[in-house]
């Protein structure tokens, strides 16, 4: 009888044994996670700012220096039945551009054996000197007749042909200089306020002329046309001849 009397009290005790061991554990599961959040946390607080500054390093560095175009002359040969036009397209390279570097006064006349500097690539440019402006008020004054310094350019007006006839009038412009010149937005000015205003056009020297027509027509390398349906030119009358920056270079009275 006494034995059953402690039964009870037994089971208590393996029931309180039971929780307290369960308590135990499971204190011990809760501690090792929260210890394991912090260690993830602090490794990715760790490795941000590095991520960041490589992105900040990638986006600051410079970009990478673009490839300049090599340009190159080559030496070409004139050969029996070569043209302008075909050496131009052999070398892919601007007819223009042939004739400008070489000078050539007659760029339908090939010379066999001449040589000719193809500016492949293009041709290289030089940073032009500024040109004074004027600080009165007056119009500026032609530039006087003097014999052209080697290596320089120097337009005039020679004559006037065909005064009164549309059809046979124009303006004789050359480049008594050694050095070509080109005359793009220059302009031809008479008293009347009668403006003829080039287009882009090369005048070579040594004494290479053009003349500017005054009726309609096709400009070609030897002939320009202002386009007008009358006469302009007068006897007496003066004209002016302006560069680019409105500078007298040359003026040329009618007789």
């Amino acid at each position: 009888m006494a034995i059953k009397r402690y039964v009870p009290f037994v089971l208590l005790n393996i029931i309180v044994s039971a929780a307290v061991v369960l308590a135990v554990l499971n204190y011990w599961d809760q501690k090792e996670a929260e210890e394991q959040g912090i260690i993830e946390a602090t490794s990715v607080a760790a490795t941000a700012p590095a991520a960041t500054a490589a992105a900040v390093a990638t986006a600051s560095a410079p970009p990478p220096p673009v490839e300049q175009p090599q340009r190159a002359e080559v030496i070409h040969v004139v050969q029996a039945g070569d043209t302008l036009g075909s050496i131009a397209e052999r070398y892919s390279v601007p007819m223009d551009d042939i004739i400008l570097v070489n000078s050539l006064p007659d760029p339908n006349r090939l010379d066999i054996g001449v040589e000719l500097i193809i500016p492949v690539g293009g041709i290289p440019t030089s940073t032009p000197e500024p040109t004074p402006v004027p600080t009165s008020a007056e119009p500026p004054a032609p530039i006087p007749t003097e014999p052209p310094a080697p290596g320089e350019a120097a337009v005039v007006i020679r004559e006037v042909t065909g005064i009164g006839d549309l059809v046979a009038e124009g303006m004789v412009i050359a480049n008594e200089g050694s050095r070509q010149i080109q005359l793009s937005n220059w302009r031809v000015e008479d008293s009347q306020g009668n403006v003829y205003t080039f287009k882009p056009f090369i005048l070579f020297g040594d004494g290479a002329n053009v003349v500017l027509h005054t009726g309609p027509g096709t400009d070609t390398t030897l002939g320009l046309y202002w386009g007008l349906a009358f006469a302009v030119w007068e006897p007496g009358e003066t004209v002016t001849l302006r560069d680019a920056d409105g500078t007298a270079r040359a003026t040329f009275v009618i007789p």
